[in-house]
């Protein structure tokens, strides 16, 4: 209820600054309310919102709360404290006012009518009254609303139906009627010709398949438009549908979809500007893609963009142009580009920014604002809302010749054409689209802007997901961006990015890109690369960071608060500007981070009222001035480049010694966890012999295709480029740690681990089974605290998170073992420190103690988070040594130490078999192990060793839970785990893990009482 109290509050402001009761000057106090109990529903609050009453009046009451596709769920009407209440409500009712769930309130009271009668009543200074006033108006259905609901679903329950029946019909009638498929093939080679050769039949199948199922829906939200009689492409799709779709048989395939056509038209007939009716448009889109095709919605990454963002980066560029050339986006000489532009949000926003000037609409829409887009639906939208937007503004409807039906990743045509040179573009899905294409390639393209897709990667190859491959725009992105970067692996071909290098290469030598994307470039160890480049490559670089990581936990998610996109994807967001000025020498970034905190709501307000022309005048943005390893933001301790790197890529290529490791790797990473890991080594032995068997009846049957893969065994795509997967073999079966004190058997086969690469063969010999010491720390990517933990094994990717080991050996093929150690570092100790009797297995030893030094980890937290680690000369060198070999023998030895002796208490037994908790109480130093056992007098210091969010105590009952695996296959015929045949051994881990605890925070604390003035540089 902190809504209902911050309304009081700014009800009392208004009161004092107003200094009068009357409704125009305090109704702001409950809108804010409304809205924000709103935002919790996905509705928001639309003021003065028309209503037509029976007899075709149009009234207005104070707001409406609508959702996503503008169905009205709420009215609310205000009126001034000194009016009769009742009197008011009962003029507003013999109006003909909406009385279906309409709440008055005139600040002193509220009245909630529901269905005509009057259900509750309440002081606005009764909390609780008006708490429970609220929670029933927002509860509300309305019938319109309830049958949109029931339309959706059914739709949702009929559509996999209608689209098999379209499919089969589609397969019978290429093959029975050679003219269709004579068309179709004709069709389907424009297709290539446009989008790329990888273009298959059957996604020419699904654009004519959509096509036919929302051709009605856009029919019906605009029922006068021009489009499909004019639009070249559903021109070309029509005449495809009919050839397809002969006489009754279309009418008779969809009719099972005709309640949610039916709702779609009663909803579209409430809606009654074009901007409302795009609004509903996008929303009916988004959920219709994601029902007909949830695989391509993740891929397309279709989450469009919220409003305020569009015209904040639309305004941005118009600054931007008048400060760097002289020139508006209303000016000649100055094309607009949106790349992938989905349903044409950047480019109806663009027109209406430019309403003010008639002349330089019209000359831009025909001639200087381009749009593209590769799926076929969005593409239809983006056309009818663009063409629309521009009937209503102009009142005249004009085919929007500036859109492409293209994928912009594989148009790489611009970089000879609009420099006058002719275009090898042969073909087009049409030859008006052709046209198109060329036209565009052949303009100088100064400004580009928008939504680049925000989804990198499908979680698994079974989801037959991938992004599509942009090959020239990888080769330039490890050119450029991989080129500088110093990280071991990096996510530098994520979409936004490659839709970046295409844009920075696309404006040419003078220009401005405006995008809202990812921000994880600002600070990520893996953009370090990017953030040296774009320094070079532009003048000006402005940015906007919205925060929302959803990735993040604990105190740093609360911070980062709302995404501007409603939640719905998990990645923190940034708006930026970069600008080419061939004028201007050298680079000026500024930043400006929104406060922390902040709703989503909150952050879409700031951007409306914060213009970046005015927070630019205002000196809003701070001045970011990058260091020598592409550190922009949060920049690391300065005296860390004094210290003595523990790997570096140029060490590990050979092509330098000046590091402490020659070798370093990130650890085994399978991409199929629950099949290659297993606490059980007989249920792992079946699985693999399941998987292999599986595998390799489908390469016998000689085909992969996506419709034919055995999807009960895990996919990945190294595993589809394997010809046969080798017979299991019992000296395959090892033992790795799985997470902190965590073992597991592992099958340690190649071909199903998708990460267990020469170099771990180097590290732990030819067979996997060589003794090495290594040190885990964690990777790039990490978004937990830095960890390390020492293994004398094998170690999971995820052991620690995103684990780069630094084995101390590396084995040769011939199994004899070599020092990992470079002698520079070698050197460079004994040299420091005047003593020859230092050796590798000290320095090894005193790493580890620094690593785990409370102070170094507090000082260099950003440096930690942003590269490899760097070692200081600390005084004492043989005392750190020795705790770092303290260190190691602890944590390598866990299953080992003495067992610290923890309270067992059992309860009688029950006639059930007990029911496992694995929980503690860290307050009464108690572990529940299940409901008749518990372990008592777990000393507090035993919780304060943590690797990550967790201690290491916590880590042991999280895996040891009995879950649900994820994998249908393994839930059906290998979830045979009970935890109660694991009891004791975990009960003994426990108590030997508590010592570990116990033992290593003693020794971290007498590391804290080393102060930083006996720190050496």
């Amino acid at each position: 209820m902190h809504d209902i109290q911050t309304y009081w509050r700014e009800l009392d402001e208004l009161q004092r600054s107003a200094g009068v009761d009357h409704e125009g000057a305090l109704s702001q106090a409950f809108a804010g309310l409304l809205k924000a109990r709103g935002a919790e529903q996905q509705l928001v609050l639309s003021q003065q919102h028309p209503f037509t009453t029976p007899s075709g009046k149009t009234l207005r009451p104070d707001g409406a709360l609508l959702d996503r596709v503008r169905l009205v769920h709420g009215w609310w009407e205000a009126k001034d404290s000194q009016d009769d209440l009742d009197r008011e409500i009962a003029a507003k009712r013999a109006k003909g006012y909406p009385t279906e769930n309409i709440l008055f309130e005139d600040t002193r009271t509220a009245v909630l009518i529901q269905n005509g009668q009057e259900v509750l009543r309440a002081a606005t200074t009764d909390k609780i009254a008006l708490n429970r006033l609220l929670e029933q108006f927002f509860a509300f259905r309305p019938p319109d609303v309830a049958h949109f609901d029931q339309a959706v679903a059914r739709f949702r329950s009929e559509l996999p139906t209608v689209i098999a029946a379209l499919n089969d019909l589609f397969t019978d009638t290429l093959a029975q009627h050679s003219a269709f498929h004579q068309r179709f093939t004709a069709f389907l080679t424009q297709c290539q010709h446009t989008i790329g050769g990888r273009v298959t039949a059957e996604q020419a199948r699904e654009m004519l398949i959509q096509h036919i199922l929302t051709e009605q829906i856009f029919r019906d939200i605009f029922p006068v438009s021009e489009f499909h009689r004019a639009n070249h492409l559903a021109v070309a799709l029509t005449e495809l549908e009919s050839a397809f779709l002969r006489g009754e048989t279309r009418r008779n395939l969809l009719m099972r979809l005709e309640p949610y056509y039916t709702a779609i038209r009663r909803t579209a007939a409430g809606a009654i500007s074009a901007a409302e009716k795009q609004e509903f448009l996008k929303a009916v889109y988004e959920d219709f893609y994601t029902a007909y095709n949830p695989r391509d919605a993740d891929k397309l990454g279709v989450v469009y963009t919220p409003g305020e963002v569009v015209r904040f980066i639309i305004a941005g560029c118009d600054w931007l142009a008048e400060r760097h050339f002289g020139k508006g986006l209303a000016d000649p000489e100055l094309d607009i580009l949106d790349p992938c532009t989905g349903t044409g949000t950047f480019i109806v926003e663009l027109l209406a920014y430019l309403r003010g000037d008639r002349a330089a609409l019209t000359r831009k829409y025909g001639d200087e604002i381009h749009a593209n887009e590769i799926a076929i639906l969005p593409y239809y939208i983006a056309c009818l809302n663009i063409e629309q937007t521009y009937a209503e503004l102009t009142g005249t409807w004009r085919e929007f010749v500036g859109a492409c039906f293209v994928d912009t990743l594989a148009n790489w045509g611009f970089e000879l054409t609009h420099r006058g040179a002719q275009s090898d573009l042969f073909g087009a899905l049409t030859e008006e689209n052709r046209r198109r294409i060329q036209r565009q390639n052949t303009r100088r393209i100064p400004v580009i802007f928008g939504n680049p897709p925000y989804n990198a990667n499908q979680r698994s190859e079974n989801d037959n997901n991938k992004n599509e491959p942009a090959p020239i725009a990888d080769a330039r992105i490890k050119e450029t961006y991989l080129a500088e970067s110093s990280a071991q692996k990096t996510k530098l071909y994520d979409p936004y990015l490659r839709f970046f290098r295409w844009a920075s290469d696309r404006i040419g030598d003078a220009g401005i890109i405006g995008l809202v994307t990812n921000r994880s470039y600002l600070d990520a160890r893996h953009a370090d690369g990017f953030r040296k480049v774009v320094a070079r490559e532009f003048q000006e670089i402005w940015v906007i960071d919205l925060k929302g990581n959803a990735r993040t936990s604990g105190e740093r998610r609360q911070r980062e608060a709302g995404n501007v996109f409603d939640d719905k994807i998990r990645v923190g967001v940034a708006i930026s500007f970069f600008v080419r000025n061939p004028q201007q020498e050298g680079c000026e970034i500024r930043h400006i981070a929104l406060d922390d905190f902040m709703t989503a709501m909150e952050k879409r307000r700031w951007l409306a009222t914060h213009p970046l022309r005015q927070l630019a005048r205002d000196g809003a943005l701070t001045r970011l001035r990058p260091t020598l390893h592409g550190g922009w933001i949060d920049q690391p301790t300065a005296d860390w480049s004094a210290f003595l790197p523990v790997a570096d890529k140029a060490v590990k290529a050979g092509q330098s010694e000046a590091a402490i490791f020659r070798l370093f790797a990130s650890s085994i990473k399978t991409n199929r966890d629950e099949w290659v890991y297993d606490v059980d080594k007989k249920q792992l032995r079946r699985k693999v012999q399941y998987f292999i068997a599986a595998f390799n009846r489908q390469i016998a049957s000689g085909s992969m295709n996506a419709d034919t893969l055995d999807y009960s065994i895990k996919w990945s795509s190294t595993l589809k480029t394997r010809n046969k997967l080798p017979a299991y073999l019992a000296r395959k079966m090892l033992t790795s740690l799985w997470r902190p004190f965590v073992k597991r058997y592992y099958y340690a086969e190649k071909a199903l681990s998708d990460r267990l690469t020469a170099l771990h063969y180097q590290i732990y010999g030819i067979d996997l089974k060589q003794a090495n010491l290594g040190i885990g720390i964690s990777g790039g990517s990490a978004m937990k605290p830095f960890q390390a933990l020492a293994f004398n094994g094998l170690a999971d990717y995820e052991c620690v998170e995103k684990n780069q080991l630094l084995p101390l050996w590396i084995y040769a093929a011939d199994g004899s073992r070599q020092d990992n150690i470079t002698d520079w570092a070698l050197t460079q100790f004994r040299t420091h420190y005047a003593d020859p009797a230092i050796e590798k297995l000290d320095i090894f030893y005193y790493i580890y103690a620094v690593l785990h030094h409370p102070v170094y980890r507090e000082t260099y937290a950003l440096n930690l988070k942003a590269e490899m680690p760097c070692i200081p000369f600390y005084p004492d060198f043989r005392q750190w040594a020795a705790w770092g070999q303290a260190l190691i023998d602890l944590h390598t030895r866990f299953e080992n130490v003495e067992p610290w002796s923890l309270v067992r208490q059992d309860d009688r037994v029950a006639p059930m078999p007990p029911k496992p908790r694995l929980k503690a109480d860290k307050t009464a130093g108690v572990i529940e192990i299940d409901s008749i056992t518990r372990l008592e007098g777990v000393p507090a210091q035993a919780w304060d060793y943590r690797l990550g969010n967790r201690s290491a105590l916590e880590w042991i009952l999280e895996e040891y839970q009995e879950t649900t695996p994820h994998d249908l296959t393994l839930r059906a015929q290998f979830n045979d785990y009970r935890f109660a045949d694991y009891k004791e051994s975990v009960i003994d881990l426990l108590c030997r893990v508590t010592r570990v605890s116990v033992e290593t925070r003693q020794m971290i604390h007498l590391m804290e009482n080393r102060t930083a003035t006996e720190t050496t540089r």
